[in-house]
């Protein structure tokens, strides 16, 4: 038996495992189809809260750990299974400049370079950039990866480090004796535990109640699709109302993306695709020239104001879970490991624990957050 099950094969999940390996943890992980195939790969690997200034305190500090771990995690894969998850610093332009004061204000508590771009200076900085927006803020130090190489790269990690992954194995419910769980049923049969991490994004919600504890979690599909352009068509990264565009390594361009509450759906829709592909060439009009190459959903965790869940069961004791991280599951994943890591061998933690419980999961409500 492992000292560590963890549910759910997403880039949390992994990241999780990883994080507990690489401590000397025997770890299995186990994954309804296969593991960094749903939300994880889905989105477009911003790493950093879309107009972070609109996200609370508790968010912010893990998205700014995370951010000081994800250069050196991502090397770190990249050095050991040759599979480079693409960290490249590239920058964020944001048009909505109607939150300018906001965003300064922001920028100063967080101790985060911001500065206002205009005419010229927005020019030099992003030239595909349509003439129409004349004025953006412009945050330098804002990264990316590339989902699917991470993804790929942290199963290698897994595979290096003697992590046990059982694909195709859905979790239906926990057998419990007293306040510890001691098996898993699963469509594999029942399976003996020791401690167990859920992280199963979209579907945790659904598993956690079985337990008894109702969280307001739901499935929000996103819709995105990528163009095909040769490479430095698009230099940064560019953020408008909902819409932005990701300019990969190799001259792709991904522009994302819809946020869509339609259950566990996850059919792509034709009137998606037109939008998406309008509010790209609105933003840089030189994307007309290029066709799309591929045109895809996920659905994330969604939460009430976007921080998510990570701490210990109520009532179960050597239950853990790390649930409803929304839109920033990729971007949250190192912080969100490392937190779990100090959950899980009693080590003082980098934040309030506190903040991340399910009480004040359930609390949380951030009528801005939902629609940006």
């Amino acid at each position: 038996m492992h000292d560590l099950t963890i549910i759910g094969g997403g880039v949390i999940g992994m990241m999780i495992a990883r994080e507990m390996a690489l401590d000397g943890a025997s770890v299995e992980l186990l994954e309804r189809a296969e593991p960094g195939q749903e939300a994880s790969w889905a989105g477009g690997g911003i790493l950093s809260p879309l107009h972070p200034w609109r996200y609370p305190e508790p968010l912010l500090k893990l998205a700014a750990r995370s951010q000081q771990l994800f250069k050196a995690t991502a090397e770190q894969i990249h050095q050991r299974t040759g599979i480079d998850p693409e960290w490249r610093q590239c920058g964020l332009l944001i048009t909505d400049t109607n939150e300018k004061q906001q965003a300064i204000e922001w920028g100063e508590q967080w101790q985060t370079s911001l500065r206002s771009l205009h005419g010229n200076q927005l020019r030099d900085c992003e030239p595909a950039l349509t003439p129409s927006i004349t004025d953006a803020l412009y945050l330098p130090d804002i990264a990316q990866v590339r989902n699917p190489r991470l993804l790929a790269g942290l199963r290698a990690e897994l595979k290096l480090l003697k992590v046990t992954i059982h694909s195709q194995t859905e979790v239906n419910r926990f057998i419990s004796h007293g306040s510890t769980v001691t098996e898993l049923e699963t469509s594999s049969g029942k399976h003996p535990v020791n401690n167990v991490v859920l992280c199963a994004g979209a579907w945790g919600g659904e598993l956690l109640a079985t337990t008894g504890v109702n969280l307001p979690l739901e499935p929000v599909r996103g819709q995105m699709m990528v163009i095909k352009t040769p490479a430095n068509t698009i230099n940064r990264i560019v953020l408008s109302g909902s819409r932005y565009l990701i300019p990969r390594s190799d001259g792709r361009v991904l522009v994302g993306s819809t946020i869509e509450r339609t259950g566990f759906e996850k059919q792509t829709t034709a009137v998606a695709r037109e939008d998406l592909y309008a509010s790209a060439i609105q933003m840089a009009p030189c994307l007309a020239e290029w066709p799309i190459e591929h045109h895809w959903a996920g659905l994330r965790p969604g939460s009430p104001s976007g921080i998510p869940y990570i701490g210990v069961h109520p009532t179960l004791d050597n239950l853990h879970a790390a649930l409803g991280h929304f839109r920033n599951g990729l971007m949250l994943a190192p912080a969100t490991a490392e937190l779990m890591k100090s959950l899980l061998t009693r080590q003082t933690a980098s934040v309030n624990i506190n903040d991340y419980n399910h009480l004040n999961f359930s609390r949380g409500h951030n009528p801005t957050l939902a629609g940006s």
